[in-house]
């Protein structure tokens, strides 16, 4: 019976009715990128291997996705300081005092986002030599996935010090 003096949450209900737990939205930090990585990898190998011109073309295309994605997280302060310090820390400078020893987790994933924004940069001139069919087309791809799979790994690393 649903009491009518008290608000009604459609998301608590259906996690309860359906046993479904909502997702931490601070998992789509490292998990997205794993993702998107994969998918162009896979399109541009399969592409490469089967000597299908528009796969590599979707590949490279999710290379430029990623790295709007990491523009579009480092642009919106997800690796931001004030989620580490305080604001009276940064203006009175305590945090010199006591150093931790280790770096919060979305430190340690920033420098993944510096290479899959790197990626998607790389990306662009792999995707023009891809469509005006030039001699280096590959090596430009091979770059870009380089590149994605550097930030791919710096991300495994991160997730091993949880």
């Amino acid at each position: 019976m649903v009491d009518p003096h008290k608000p009604f949450n459609i998301w608590k209900n259906l996690s309860i009715l359906l046993k479904i737990e909502i997702m931490n939205p601070d998992q789509f930090i490292y998990t997205l990128p794993q993702w998107i990585i994969f998918a162009g990898i896979i399109a541009s190998v399969y592409g490469s291997v089967e000597n299908k011109k528009i796969f590599r073309i979707t590949g490279i295309v999710i290379f430029i996705v990623l790295g709007l994605y990491s523009a579009w997280a480092i642009y919106n302060g997800y690796f931001s300081s004030h989620r580490f310090l305080t604001p009276e820390e940064i203006i009175s400078e305590e945090f010199d005092d006591n150093i931790p020893g280790d770096l919060p987790f979305l430190a340690r994933l920033f420098p993944a986002y510096i290479f899959c924004l790197l990626s998607g940069v790389s990306a662009i001139p792999a995707l023009i030599s891809e469509l005006k069919d030039y001699k280096r087309k590959s090596l430009m791809t091979i770059i870009t996935a380089i590149l994605a799979l550097l930030g791919f790994f710096i991300i495994i690393g991160a997730l091993k010090s949880l």
